[in-house]
């Protein structure tokens, strides 16, 4: 099985993509078209990058291609499934990709993986980060509609509800262990916490 997992910054899918990886023992390829982690392994982006067997790739809409929807829409075609993930909340979505940024800024590509209680940053490329995640979440709704691929939400996905993740799981046909995926996607593992955190799939 080849599965393509697209999505926006900050919306869950190395999660999703590492629990799949996982449940399903698929060889697990992160980003292979990030031209930044690539550069800091000293490896130059391989864009005729072709798919192993049994695989999910996990990649992200802000690719630096002129077309990233064409893109995307040529490249799912060696998949046998594709899933795209955004994030209702973008503000939340900007809030998180800008703390990490903050947090990580000396050691790039090292996020941080502690759980943490969000404060306004003084981060004055807050504006820059929300324009650009807002062209993302535009572009994957795009290649959703290009597709006929319904978008997946973060929101959904992680709420702790049981039902959505059956419906996840119904809707691609993925043959997986509800028990353990419902546990890997547990918002208990989140790492910003609110004041009120679900600790148990409802």
């Amino acid at each position: 099985m080849k599965i393509l997992l697209i999505g926006i910054p900050r919306s869950g899918t190395t999660t999703l993509m590492d629990s799949i990886g996982s449940s399903l023992k698929l060889y697990i390829k992160n980003e292979p078209f990030n031209e930044a982690s690539n550069k800091a392994s000293n490896k130059d982006v391989n864009w005729d990058y072709t798919p192993e067997n049994n695989v999910i790739v996990k990649s992200l809409m802000g690719i630096n291609v002129n077309n990233p929807i064409e893109f995307y829409k040529n490249y799912s075609r060696l998949f046998d499934k594709t899933i795209l993930l955004s994030r209702k909340n973008t503000q939340e979505a900007v809030e998180s990709y800008s703390f990490q940024a903050l947090q990580t800024r000396d050691i790039p590509f090292s996020w941080n993986e502690k759980k943490y209680t969000y404060t306004q940053t003084d981060d004055s490329r807050i504006i820059q980060y929300r324009n650009w995640m807002i062209s993302m979440k535009n572009n994957l709704e795009s290649l959703s509609k290009e597709l006929n691929i319904e978008i997946d939400w973060y929101e959904d996905l992680y709420s702790g509800k049981k039902e959505e993740i059956v419906r996840f799981v119904n809707k691609h046909k993925i043959d997986i262990n509800l028990d353990k995926f419902s546990e890997y996607l547990n918002p208990k593992h989140r790492l910003r916490q609110f004041d009120k955190t679900i600790k148990n799939i409802i």
